[in-house]
């Protein structure tokens, strides 16, 4: 029952993709791309397909290949995490605190080419995490990071790294 070919999805509006995908297919999704924007309501929804929830705890989501090359993350919607208590929200080309918190079935994530900052624990615990591709725009990459991502062997920093923090 799982959905291996690559699912393309345009979003028109951000914050529309829990109404693109059918609860019953939320699950079975493996290999996603998304073109147009994206905001927390969205971010949540893809969090939940990649294994995570709200609160972090894990779901049957079986997403382990994401391709946000051709989307923008934008400020809005629903918060898409909250870690000790505190709920996180999307902001205009960036990639939040906590964004892939335990997802820790996603092999391959291809991020949007605007993105400038990666927050603090944004890949923490995706230790499936094998092959990423950080954009040529990320000038920041936030503290603990990429704390836990065992799979991920390699990774290239573009020159625009100016400051990353710790672990």
């Amino acid at each position: 029952g799982l959905i291996t070919r690559q699912i393309t999805l345009k979003l028109d509006e951000a914050g529309t993709l829990p109404d693109r995908i059918s609860e019953s297919k939320k699950y079975l999704i493996t290999n996603l791309k998304i073109v147009g924007e994206v905001n927390g309501t969205d971010w949540l929804f893809i969090r939940e397909m990649a294994g995570s929830d709200f609160r972090g705890d894990k779901t049957d989501g079986k997403l382990s290949i994401l391709d946000l090359s051709d989307a923008k993350i934008v400020k809005g919607g629903l918060p898409y995490v909250a870690r000790l208590d505190n709920e996180q929200y999307t902001s205009n080309d960036e990639l939040g605190d906590y964004a892939f918190y335990g997802c820790s079935g996603l092999t391959s994530l291809t991020l949007p080419s605007s993105v400038t900052s990666i927050g603090d624990y944004a890949f923490y615990g995706c230790s499936g995490l094998a092959s990423l591709t950080l954009p040529s725009s990320v000038t920041s990459i936030g503290w603990y990071a990429f704390k836990g991502c065992s799979g991920l062997t390699s990774l290239t920093l573009p020159s625009s790294v100016t400051s990353i923090g710790d672990e």
